[in-house]
C-alpha cells in the first residue's frame, strides 16, 4: 500500500490531535499540548495517510540540539501511534521519521514504545532496523520512561463495583479518611505553593529530585481540562496532593504525587487515589495508570517494595514494556555525547 507522510502544522494540527485522542495507542506525551510543557525541546510530528486520506499512524519527536556541536537528539516518547501489528505502517513511519531527523542533523533517534514484552515481533522489527537496545534486563528506573508500570482496567465497572476491586482494608481507609475529616479538592494554580512544598518534603524522604513550581504551572496551563491538581486537606492545612492527566478515553494517568510526613494516619493518599480513579471512570477511560514501579517490586528487600504494595492494594496488574532503544545516525557524536553524560554523572 502507498502511504504519504505529512508534517503536522497549524493547518492540520486539529486533525492530528483528534487522531491521537481517538487511537488506542494515543497518549498525552504525543500531543502538542505536552510539547508546550517541554518547551526546552522543539516538537515535530508526522502523520501517515493512505491513498484515501485516512490517517494510518503518527510519530511525534521532541528535539534537543546539543550546544557547540550543533547536532540533535530525536526523542520519540512512547513510540508510534499506530496498529502495533502493521509492519507496513511501521516501516513507512520509520522512513519518514529518519528523513526528518537527518534534516535536523540528529545524531540519534531514541524511542521507548508502549509495547508490551509479549509482542516479540515488534522488538525484532526495531532491532532489524538497526536500533540498539539500552539497559536490557533493567528492573528499576534506568530508562527515561518507566519500563514497568502498574495499571488497572476499568472494564465497564460502575463506582460501586470499582470500589469492590480494592482490598478490604483499602476500602476502609478511603472511608475512614472522609470520617476523620480529610477533604479532597480539585484545585488550580493557587494551591501549587502547598503542592510543591509537600513534594519537596516527599523527595527528601524518598530520595528523589523534584520539579519547580513553574513546571507544574505549565502542565496546568498547557494541558487545560486534561489535567487536574487534587489536594487533600486536614485540620485546616494541605497534607497531600496529586496531579492526574487524562487522554481521551484511553488513559487516566497518575502523573505526580506528594504527601506530608504528618497526618499519614488519616489516609490522604488513599482518598486522593480514589478521587483520581473516579475521574477516570467519569471520563470513560479504559485504563487507570498508576505510573512506574520496579520490575523486582514484589521483593520485600527492594527499596521500591512499598510503592508496589500501595498500588497493588487497589487491584490491577503490572505491565512490562519492551524497553528503550537508540537508532544511531552519527556514531562519533553519539559516543562523544554518551561519554560526556557519564562524566557528568560521576561529577554529580
Amino acid at each position: 500500500m502507498a502511504f504519504a507522510a505529512e508534517t503536522v502544522n497549524k493547518d492540520n494540527l486539529d486533525e492530528y490531535e483528534d487522531f491521537i485522542k481517538r487511537h488506542p495507542k494515543g497518549l498525552f506525551q504525543h500531543s502538542s499540548k505536552w510539547a508546550k510543557v517541554k518547551s526546552a525541546w522543539k516538537w515535530e510530528a508526522l502523520m501517515l495517510k493512505d491513498e484515501s486520506g485516512n490517517i494510518k499512524g503518527s510519530a511525534a519527536a521532541l528535539i534537543r540540539t546539543v550546544p557547540v556541536i550543533n547536532y540533535s537528539l530525536f526523542y520519540v516518547c512512547r513510540g508510534f501511534v499506530a496498529d502495533e501489528d502493521d509492519a507496513e505502517v511501521f516501516d513507512a513511519l520509520f522512513d519518514a521519521l529518519l528523513k526528518l531527523a537527518k534534516k535536523y542533523k540528529a545524531y540519534c533517534i531514541k524511542i521507548d514504545p508502549e509495547i508490551t514484552v509479549e509482542n516479540k515481533e515488534y522488538k525484532r522489527r526495531l532491532l532489524d532496523k538497526g536500533f540498539i537496545e539500552l539497559n536490557p534486563g533493567c528492573l528499576d528506573f534506568e530508562n527515561v520512561q518507566p519500563r514497568f508500570v502498574y495499571c488497572f482496567d476499568y472494564n465497564g465497572l460502575n463506582e460501586e463495583e470499582l470500589m469492590l476491586t480494592f482490598k478490604p482494608d483499602y476500602r476502609n481507609r478511603i472511608r475512614k479518611a472522609a470520617k476523620k475529616g480529610v477533604e479532597v479538592k480539585i484545585c488550580g494554580k493557587e494551591a501549587l505553593d502547598d503542592f510543591v512544598r509537600i513534594m519537596q518534603e516527599t523527595g527528601e524522604r524518598d530520595g528523589f529530585s523534584t520539579r519547580p513550581k513553574w513546571y507544574f504551572e505549565k502542565i496546568l496551563d498547557c494541558m487545560g481540562d486534561d489535567a487536574r491538581l487534587y489536594m487533600a486537606y486536614y485540620d485546616g492545612g494541605a497534607i497531600a496532593g496529586t496531579l492526574a492527566i487524562r487522554w481521551g478515553k484511553n488513559v487516566m494517568k497518575y502523573q505526580y504525587g506528594a504527601s506530608s510526613n504528618a497526618h499519614r494516619n488519616v489516609y490522604p493518599n488513599y482518598a486522593l487515589q480514589w478521587a483520581m480513579m473516579k475521574w477516570g471512570l467519569e471520563c470513560g477511560c479504559a485504563v487507570y495508570d498508576f505510573g512506574g514501579i520496579s520490575g523486582d517490586c514484589q521483593n520485600p528487600d527492594n527499596p521500591h517494595y512499598g510503592l508496589w504494595r500501595f498500588k497493588h492494594g487497589f487491584g490491577g496488574y503490572m505491565k512490562e514494556f519492551i524497553g528503550e532503544f537508540d537508532y544511531v545516525i552519527n556514531k562519533p557524536v553519539y559516543k562523544l555525547y554518551n561519554l560526556a553524560m557519564e562524566l557528568k554523572k560521576k561529577l554529580r
